[in-house]
């Protein structure tokens, strides 16, 4: 039976261990080490992104197939909120998710602010994510060049989501369809219902 002070080390190697596995997939995926980025995952993991939402596997492919197709996006994530309860976690965290792209011609920049949310299981001994979702709080574009106009039908973008809609009108301009009924802070009854099931899980429930 181990000391106080080795069921502490033991949360702390976890808590590390989970972070870095967190930093390390975004990471890869930036930097195009597809087979970094799959390792992070359990194989039957589900992901759901604005534009994804599969298994992990598949996700990865396409990941790699779409990389340097719209403009080069890059993710900063700073794991924040950790729960551990046995082999089971769930870990929250502030995220950006930046691109620089042309959009009619006019290069823009836009910033995504917003937390991804994964559900993480330890099997034979290993950490690995067992879900990825976006919550989504707001986002916003700008030309590069301060003296252009954006090219933004604003009446349209004003009817996307207020959490991710800037998101929304690019990914429909490039001939993506986007979920309406992601996850943001805008939908909080919903965002609360969300958390309250993936405490369930944590707690020993299904996988469902």
């Amino acid at each position: 039976m181990g000391t106080p002070s080795d069921d502490r080390l033991a949360v702390v190697l976890d808590r590390e261990e989970i972070f870095d596995l967190v930093r390390r997939e975004r990471f890869a995926r930036d930097q195009r080490r597809f087979d970094v980025m799959k390792a992070c995952f359990h194989s039957d993991a589900r992901i759901r992104t604005s534009w994804f939402d599969g298994k992990a596997d598949d996700y990865v492919n396409t990941t790699a197939s779409r990389a340097g197709r719209y403009g080069n996006s890059k993710h900063w994530v700073f794991p924040g909120f950790l729960k551990i309860a046995g082999d089971r976690a769930t870990v929250e965290s502030p995220a950006l998710i930046f691109n620089r792209f042309l959009l009619e011609g006019t290069e823009v920049d836009t910033h995504v602010f917003c937390r991804f949310f994964s559900r993480v299981e330890r099997r034979d001994d290993v950490w690995r994510l067992m879900s990825f979702e976006v919550i989504f709080e707001r986002d916003v574009m700008r030309t590069v060049n301060p003296q252009h106009q954006l090219p933004v039908d604003w009446n349209r973008l004003e009817s996307y989501s207020p959490s991710y809609r800037v998101l929304t009108y690019v990914q429909e301009s490039r001939g993506i369809s986007v979920n309406p009924d992601l996850y943001g802070d805008d939908r909080r009854d919903q965002l609360d219902e969300f958390h309250a099931g993936e405490d369930l899980w944590l707690a020993g429930g299904d996988r469902s």
